[in-house]
């Protein structure tokens, strides 16, 4: 298992969510496919960090797993629709 690391953020500063609101958005669109263990949402002053265990021995391919998943929750849950990956 490895850990994967992203930053995302809302391009409307008014649009925040709650870390756990976040993280569940996030891990309904993970296939069991993708084998993501955790999610773990942390907010700073620069965005949100998501910071996923995926059950991989390659952090490139890992990190290819978290984005096409938040990626995927990006373009299909209004609540982040105005979120984007840095």
């Amino acid at each position: 298992m490895v850990a994967a690391h992203l930053r995302i953020v809302p391009l409307d500063p008014t649009r925040t969510l709650a870390p756990r609101v976040l993280r569940d958005l996030i891990h309904a669109h993970a296939a069991p496919a993708d084998r993501l263990e955790h999610i773990h949402i942390r907010a700073g002053p620069q965005g949100v960090d998501v910071l996923a265990f995926v059950d991989s021995n390659d952090v490139g391919s890992a990190t290819e797993i978290l984005r096409r998943v938040i990626s995927l929750a990006i373009s299909q849950e209004p609540l982040l629709s105005l979120w984007r990956i840095l």
